[in-house]
């Protein structure tokens, strides 16, 4: 599958209530505020509802930035 990083950050923009431009390609965890565990917990099922995929419990600490997220969604074609 290809993913476009657009969709990827609009989604973590309006899970994380962000205004547009305070995530891009290359941000994690650990750059944004409002990405804590909640929020990724929120990011992770609106991911899934938005690409069609299930991201297994065990890979969902593992996508801790813009780009894991990216490859893993597509790797998950």
């Amino acid at each position: 599958m290809s993913v476009d990083v657009a969709d990827v950050l609009a989604v973590i923009t309006t899970e994380l209530d962000l205004d547009e431009g305070e995530v891009t390609a290359d941000s994690t965890i650990d750059d944004v505020e409002n990405w804590d565990s909640l929020g990724h917990l929120r990011v992770c099922m609106a991911l899934e509802q938005r690409f069609g995929v299930k991201i297994p419990m065990e890979d969902i600490a593992d996508l801790r930035s813009v780009p894991a997220i990216v490859a893993k969604l597509s790797a998950s074609a």
